[in-house]
């Protein structure tokens, strides 16, 4: 595209947007990443929490239903957020919508901290709901801002920012979470959020909108000017080079690639949009069981007949891996073949849940077998980090959920007007299925149980044969878009990665 020429900057100016990068992404991604964590490593709390909200009356059934639903109300908030962070960041501005989804982040974690001295289980599923929606506005718009901000040379780096923000906030939040740690005290563990949450809505003030939206949405050449200078220290000529090669590309693209004119029905009637859409989707199912393994790895590991206290330091240590994993990213990023990272991370991403039923299941007949389930866990945790950067579902995470390179292939299959309402969709749909079979994870896990057989069974109609099937179909259609040839090396080193976990194993 004309407006990414400009493929480098002075590293003064370099040094400048990675320290605004990480100020913003850090802030404003907190709340979504310790929220989701905490919950791991501290349920045993939660559940005397819970059964002293219904005073001492709830059922362990009840309870499985009950905090499925608290823990996974989040798909609805991120899903509804997600619609409407699209037309509120384009009408309004990246800048201001970030700011309206960091303020719902004071609110949500002032909300979670109150429900617990209230005993109100309710407001705090309410306050995950706000979180949710909050999250949603916040990161969509800090990924456009970030990316609309850099230069091409920069922009997988910066787009990086928030998967790095997700997993180390992960990570601290999992930490805490551990009872040695703040887990027994949910008061402080919730409030703990709402410090960063404060810092991330003051932050934001000072930084200018993004200059691609200043000029492209209201037309506004003085302030993209200022933008330029803002964020990439850029001269009197660079700014004029930029509008030039603006101007230039909205002058190239038909009207089917025009921002104004794109519609939901696109993605039905034009043949590559379809296409770049449903492997969009196909790519994203394949993230789906992250949520069930951040949200309850602890309490799969206990089941599993692992202590409570090993599987807290498990589950911490996963997302350190995934943390690791995620740095690793970021340096290859654009080094290897985005095709075959995807698919070898992708197949080794469902093996791990494989292993795990595997080891779970034997584990009744010899109880060695359970630490398999640590070995998959693990080995899940890494994989996914890889999957999740390298499939859509750009803007959105995603991390997870989404993340961030993961919104490169959709990116390139995709026209540049397109990306947007593309990623919306995708990643909405991927919320409802992440939804149901994230809700419906614990409840039948128990159900399973109480037939004798190990609950970890319904990974595979609800992850793994799902999981195996869209590994197929994209490796028949899934393209190459950027990237070299090399992943065998990133594979070796994986091989290595999953030497030293085997060896950690045997030291416990």
């Amino acid at each position: 595209m004309g407006t990414e020429s400009r493929t480098s900057i002075s590293n003064s100016a370099t040094r400048k947007l990675l320290l605004y990068g990480a100020l913003l992404s850090f802030s404003s991604i907190f709340q979504m990443g310790y929220s989701n964590a905490y919950p791991n490593t501290s349920i045993e709390t939660f559940k005397v929490y819970l059964n002293d909200s219904f005073d001492g009356q709830l059922e362990p059934s009840s309870f499985s239903w009950i905090w499925s639903a608290i823990l996974n109300i989040w798909f609805i908030g991120f899903a509804l957020g997600s619609i409407i962070s699209v037309p509120i960041a384009d009408r309004i501005g990246r800048k201001s919508c970030l700011i309206i989804g960091n303020t719902g982040n004071v609110i949500s974690a002032t909300l979670s901290c109150l429900a617990i001295p209230l005993n109100l289980w309710w407001l705090f599923m309410a306050s995950r709901l706000v979180f949710a929606i909050s999250a949603a506005l916040s990161m969509n718009s800090l990924i456009l801002l970030l990316q609309e901000s850099s230069p091409a040379s920069l922009r997988g780096t910066m787009s990086f920012y928030a998967e790095m923000a997700f997993v180390v906030t992960n990570a601290v939040g999992v930490i805490c979470g551990m009872r040695m740690v703040l887990g027994s005290n949910l008061i402080l563990l919730t409030g703990l959020a709402i410090i960063p949450a404060l810092f991330s809505f003051f932050i934001v003030w000072p930084f200018h909108e993004s200059p691609k939206f200043l000029l492209l949405k209201r037309k506004d050449m003085e302030g993209t000017k200022k933008s330029l200078q803002f964020y990439q220290n850029a001269d009197a000529e660079e700014c004029d080079r930029f509008l030039r090669e603006a101007e230039e590309e909205t002058n190239k693209e038909g009207k089917i690639d025009n921002e104004s004119s794109v519609r939901v029905s696109d993605f039905i009637r034009v043949p590559h949009l379809k296409k770049g859409l449903l492997l969009g989707i196909l790519s994203l199912q394949l993230t789906t069981s992250i949520w069930p393994i951040i949200y309850l790895s602890t309490e799969f590991l206990v089941r599993a007949n692992i202590d409570a206290i090993t599987a807290e330091g498990v589950s911490t240590i996963m997302l350190l891996f995934s943390t690791v994993s995620t740095v690793i990213g970021m340096v290859v990023v654009e080094r290897f073949s985005r095709r075959k990272i995807f698919l070898s991370f992708a197949t080794i991403n469902v093996s791990a849940l494989i292993l795990f039923v595997i080891s779970a299941s034997l584990q009744h007949l010899w109880d060695e077998a359970k630490y398999g389930c640590i070995a998959a866990i693990c080995l899940h945790g890494i994989s996914y980090r890889q999957v999740a950067r390298v499939v859509p579902p750009l803007p959105f995470h995603v991390s997870l959920a989404v993340g961030p390179i993961a919104w490169f292939i959709t990116a390139e299959l995709v026209p540049l007007s397109h990306r947007a309402t593309a990623q919306s969709v995708a990643l909405c749909i991927n919320q409802s299925i992440g939804l149901i079979f994230s809700f419906i994870t614990l409840p039948l896990y128990d159900t399973i149980e109480s037939f004798g057989f190990s609950g970890s069974l319904i990974f595979i109609p609800l992850f793994i044969i799902p999981g195996l099937i869209c590994i197929g179909i994209l490796a028949w259609q899934l393209p190459e878009t950027r990237g070299v040839e090399a992943s065998h090396t990133l594979v070796l080193g994986f091989i290595n990665l999953c030497i030293l976990i085997i060896t950690f194993i045997k030291s416990l």
